[in-house]
Formats: structure tokens, C-alpha cells, sequence
């Protein structure tokens, strides 16, 4: 039996996610960029605004209830906004008419989160529970995020950490196959239904390595916890990866029930900013 993740738990999650992404451009910004510093400040303020009116729910509302309602009426245009302002920002990056220090992959990745919660949204504004992804759905989203996740580990620890670079090239590694697979997967299911035991299996594989590749970042944090591996990263960038991961798993659980005590025990807090 999967974990189900509640109404409120959702925003909750997301918007958390979203005011992070916007700390992180912020962040990456040059000083002279003071304009796109301004408006990221701006999103931070509002999507904690967000996070103060949601603590002020009940967690047990559910979708249709009139509070859930109206806050999802609130989040929506906020979600929105800052989407159009990451693609704006990502236009300036792609024509190198902006001192960031994000790609414009990386942007591809928060503009696909921010995507989901638009779409979850869509269906919330409208006192409606929203349609699941379908598992290639889902993988599509988030194999991508944790590809991204651990290339991003190796490019913030200093070059003489070799043995993170090497560990972060085999996980790397094993994702791009899983996306190769999905791919591939997503060819089949034009003659075959959703979740033939290939694909099933496919979901337990890459719970158990996204459940491997969590503990090794977890290795990783503490040894920046106590200063001992050298980096050029914050402990919000390196924890943001801890509710995503736990997010994903409790989503796969509900294709690959094995992944259950792991989705019952993992936080969809980061551990050091609950």
C-alpha cells in the first residue's frame, strides 16, 4: 500500500520548492543584475506569504473545501508569474545577455517543476482533485531532476574532491539509462497498457537507486555539516534535493509498493529549514 501525499501537503511541498528555486537565482545572480535581484526578492516574499497563510489551514482540508479553494486561487497567479520570469530569465542566459550563474538546463528543470504545480493547480482552483501523472509521466519529470541533482553535487564540490566526482559519474550514468528506458517505454505503451511488468520494474529500479543515491548525498551533507568537504554551495541548495527525492519516491511507491516503508519513513521537509 502506497503513501498518499494530502491536499495540503502538496502546496506545502510545492510552494517550499518554488521559494527555493527563487533563493537560488537570487543567489546566482551578479550584484550588477539588480533588477532581476529585486523581482526574485519579490517572489521569495510572496511564496513566503504563501507558507504563512497555508500554516494558518487545517492539514486535513481537503480539495474541495472553499479554504483550499481560495488558497489555490491565491497560489496559482504567483506560480505563474514566477514561471514567465524564469523563462524570461532563461531567454537572457540562452543569449548571454545576463550575469547568472545557472544554465539554461538547469532552468529547464525548475520550469518543469513549476509546470507540475501549475497543472495540479489547474485542477485545485477549481475544487477538483487533480489526475494523477502516469508513471512515464512521472518518470519523465523526475529522472531528469535527479540527473540534474547529482551533476549539480559534482559541479559545487572543489575539483580536488575526486571521489565525489567519481560517485556522481556512476549515478549519473545510471539515470541517463533510466531515461533512455523511459523513453523507450513510452514507444510501447502506444500497443501495450500502462504498467506491463517491464515498466514496473523499471519504477522499483529507480526507486532503489534514487533511495541509494539519497543516502550517499545524506554522506555528503554531513561532511559539509562539519566542514570537511571543500565546495562552493549553501546547505539549502545541497538539502533542496531531500524533499524532492522523498516526493518522488512516494510517488513511485504507488507503482512499486517495495518502496513503501521508504516513502512512510522519508521527510518532504528539508531537514535543516522545517
Amino acid at each position: 500500500m502506497a503513501v498518499s501525499i494530502s491536499d495540503w501537503e502538496e502546496h506545502f511541498f510545492w510552494v517550499e520548492i518554488l521559494q527555493d528555486h527563487a533563493i537560488f537565482v537570487r543567489d546566482h545572480l551578479s550584484v550588477t543584475e539588480k533588477k532581476e535581484i529585486s523581482i526574485a526578492e519579490s517572489f521569495i516574499r510572496l511564496f513566503g506569504g504563501l507558507i504563512d497563510e497555508l500554516k494558518k489551514l487545517d492539514p486535513n482540508l481537503t480539495f474541495s473545501e472553499n479554504e483550499m479553494i481560495l488558497f489555490a486561487k491565491q497560489a496559482y497567479p504567483v506560480a505563474y508569474d514566477y514561471y514567465r520570469f524564469e523563462g524570461y530569465i532563461q531567454n537572457l542566459r540562452i543569449k548571454n545577455k545576463i550575469n547568472l550563474n545557472l544554465s539554461p538546463t538547469y532552468l529547464n528543470g525548475t520550469l518543469n517543476e513549476n509546470q507540475e504545480y501549475l497543472r495540479l493547480l489547474s485542477f485545485y482552483v477549481n475544487g477538483q482533485q487533480p489526475a494523477p501523472l502516469r508513471l512515464d509521466q512521472l518518470l519523465d519529470l523526475w529522472l531528469e531532476d535527479q540527473l540534474g541533482h547529482i551533476i549539480l553535487l559534482r559541479n559545487v564540490t572543489d575539483p580536488i574532491e575526486l571521489t565525489v566526482e567519481r560517485q556522481a559519474d556512476q549515478f549519473a550514468n545510471r539515470f541517463q539509462m533510466f531515461i533512455l528506458q523511459n523513453h523507450h517505454i513510452k514507444g510501447y505503451l502506444r500497443f501495450i497498457e500502462q504498467g506491463f511488468p517491464r515498466q514496473r520494474q523499471l519504477a522499483l529500479e529507480v526507486g532503489r537507486t534514487v533511495i541509494e543515491m539519497n543516502l550517499y548525498i545524506r554522506s555528503v551533507l554531513e561532511k559539509y555539516k562539519g566542514e570537511r568537504i571543500l565546495n562552493k554551495t549553501t546547505l539549502r541548495f545541497i538539502e533542496h534535493h531531500f524533499p524532492e527525492t522523498c516526493y518522488f519516491i512516494k510517488k513511485l511507491a504507488e507503482f512499486a509498493p517495495e518502496l513503501y516503508m521508504e516513502s512512510v519513513q522519508c521527510s518532504l521537509k528539508k531537514p535543516s529549514f522545517s
